[in-house]
């Protein structure tokens, strides 16, 4: 009698050419959901805590491969900007804020008092900043944010890793978003790869490796144990 064999997913064996992969830092948009609300507001009320959340998460990834790649991100909500400060050494929340401060007073962005608000910094590491100018916005709400991250990750990541890579540190980051598993975040690499090609890969082949790949869990029909026993008489 032929054995019928066992139905199960066809596996998938996809191969990452890339071996400068470090890991990656995310957020569970599910979870966010837990944090709206319901009326406008006139400042940011999640983007700023989330972005920042997820660059020191990065600094210390890239920090535990002996990559110098520091970053944060700061929110000036009377200057309406909101960016990422970038580093070649570990810094407070307060010097990345004054240097954010400093910056767009050179650069000739900043509403205000320029002699009040000018500090002296005494971190020499301070390479840049990418920011995003948010003078165009009166209000804001949760969906707004929500899709207001997705856009500053796309959009302000890639000068972040341009900035880094011509000041000779070797810091690959590229954003991800799985809608399907509710994640979004940043995979990180020491070398380059094919970003089109191998980040959404790798964040799935990471989540999958940790278990948390929405789908993974196995059929109802595979938890059956079947239990044979055979008795000679």
């Amino acid at each position: 009698m032929a054995q019928n064999k066992r139905r199960g997913r066809k596996k998938h064996t996809p191969t990452i050419s890339n071996t400068g992969f470090i890991g990656s830092v995310f957020i569970d948009t599910l979870e966010l959901e837990k944090k709206s609300y319901y009326f406008s507001r006139k400042q940011l009320h999640i983007v700023h805590h989330v972005l920042d959340g997820l660059a020191q998460a990065t600094s210390s990834l890239f920090a535990e491969h002996d990559v110098t790649a520091y970053l944060s991100c700061a929110y000036l909500h009377k200057q309406q900007k909101i960016g990422f400060v970038l580093s070649t050494k570990p810094f407070k929340e307060a010097e990345g804020v004054a240097y954010f401060k400093n910056y767009l007073i050179e650069k000739n962005f900043y509403n205000g008092n320029i002699e009040e608000n000018y500090q002296e910094i005494f971190n020499t590491g301070f390479i840049g900043v990418v920011f995003a100018d948010l003078s165009s916005i009166d209000r804001f709400n949760f969906e707004f944010e929500m899709n207001l991250l997705s856009k500053l990750m796309k959009d302000m990541i890639i000068p972040v890793k341009e900035l880094f890579l011509r000041n000779k540190i070797p810091a690959y980051i590229s954003t991800v978003e799985l809608e399907e598993q509710h994640k979004l975040g940043f995979v990180l690499s020491v070398k380059p790869y094919d970003e089109r090609a191998e980040a959404d890969l790798y964040f799935e082949m990471y989540l999958r490796e940790r278990g948390l790949y929405i789908g993974d869990e196995e059929e109802d029909i595979d938890k059956i144990v079947i239990r044979k026993k055979v008795e000679i008489l």
